[in-house]
């Protein structure tokens, strides 16, 4: 990875807190806060998308799920489903 050299003025309370709690170096410590921004910037795109374009209007996403068993399973488990599981390992 490619380092670049910041130069910044920051809350110093901020970074004196940040600092003892995490112990790591102020590189690593705005490296951190780097992906913390990014992981927040993209869930709230991912938010607006499911806004402009929810799952409910697309038919290959709109689907019923099959009917099955109610919840909890308390039966005895399909012999099919054993074997598969052991082939599988």
């Amino acid at each position: 990875m490619a380092r670049v050299r910041i130069s910044t003025t920051v809350d110093g309370e901020r970074l004196a807190r940040a600092r003892a709690l995490t112990g790591v170096s102020d590189g690593k410590l705005v490296d951190r806060a780097l992906v913390a921004l990014l992981e927040d910037l993209e869930a709230e795109r991912e938010l607006a998308a499911l806004d402009r374009h929810p799952y409910d209007d697309d038919p290959d996403l709109r689907w019923e799920a099959p009917p099955g068993p109610a919840l909890p399973y308390d039966g005895e488990v399909p012999a099919d489903v054993i074997a598969l599981a052991r082939r599988r390992g």
